[in-house]
């Protein structure tokens, strides 16, 4: 099982988004079980699924048993929560209190090894909750939309993986619990604007950059109309074959990168 979070503070930049249509098509192409879990306290996630209980992500934070949905034969799914906050789940005050996903996943993983994936989407902040999503992941993939600011909060997610790859650390062998790596992906890149050339360019010796992917009102709606892109019907996809072909591409490489 690889465990991949998706995050970087800045609000905008399609986490959700990719967090979606990254966990359909490694279910439905790649014929992989997945579990999507919804870390973001916006919950755009969650309403895009119907039939869901009132149980959620909380559960896993206050030491209840997790309640996981399934979504199709090889997607299930944890439900996000508005109260996914640090304040409200009283963070600061409890030990240990950026190892509880870490923790849960230890506990619980003879019910979770079935799955190939797990994909979590964040909040956009640096908060003791998505603190947590970035200990336990194998992969952070950082998404950014073309521009200074995005570029800034991709150095501020490298930043932030390294202090806690340096204070979450065993006491006794001092080897930190953290052995995540990030990358970055750029979203909603267009080819013929000025910030999307200099962003790309700004990114042309990034050892970490994995790729673009453009910007599409096909992908920015999948969310809204509760689809994933790779379910839209064949002359949609003919359509698009060229941002299909680059997607799909982007997708693999985050593949080939975790499976290594």
């Amino acid at each position: 099982m690889k465990i991949i979070t998706v995050n970087i503070n800045k609000g905008g930049t399609g986490k959700s988004t990719i967090s979606y249509n990254l966990a359909n098509w490694i279910a439905e192409k790649k014929n992989k079980k997945v579990l999507l879990i919804d870390g973001d306290h916006s919950c755009n996630l969650s309403y895009s699924f119907s039939n869901l209980g009132e149980e959620n992500i909380l559960n896993i934070f206050k030491g209840r048993p997790a309640k996981i949905y399934p979504v199709s034969d090889n997607l299930d799914f944890i439900k996000g929560s508005k109260n996914l906050k640090d304040d409200f789940l009283k963070l600061k005050d409890r030990q240990n209190n950026c190892m509880i996903m870490f923790m849960w996943f230890a506990d619980n993983m003879d019910s979770l090894e079935k799955y190939d994936y797990v994909i979590i989407d964040t909040h956009n902040d640096t908060s003791l909750v998505t603190s947590n999503f970035l200990a336990v992941s194998d992969m952070v993939i950082g998404v950014s939309e073309p521009s200074r600011n995005g570029y800034r909060a991709w150095l501020e997610l490298k930043a932030t993986i390294e202090q806690l790859k340096s204070e979450l650390v065993d006491i006794r062998s001092r080897e930190s619990y953290i052995t995540t790596k990030p990358y970055l992906i750029g979203n909603r890149v267009e080819h013929n604007t000025t910030s999307s050339k200099e962003f790309l360019e700004t990114l042309e010796d990034e050892p970490d950059f994995l790729g673009m992917i453009q910007k599409k009102e096909l992908l920015a709606q999948s969310l809204l109309k509760n689809e994933n892109i790779f379910s839209y019907d064949k002359k949609t996809i003919k359509n698009h074959e060229l941002f299909y072909n680059n997607i799909e591409s982007v997708f693999s490489k985050i593949l080939s990168k975790i499976d290594r």
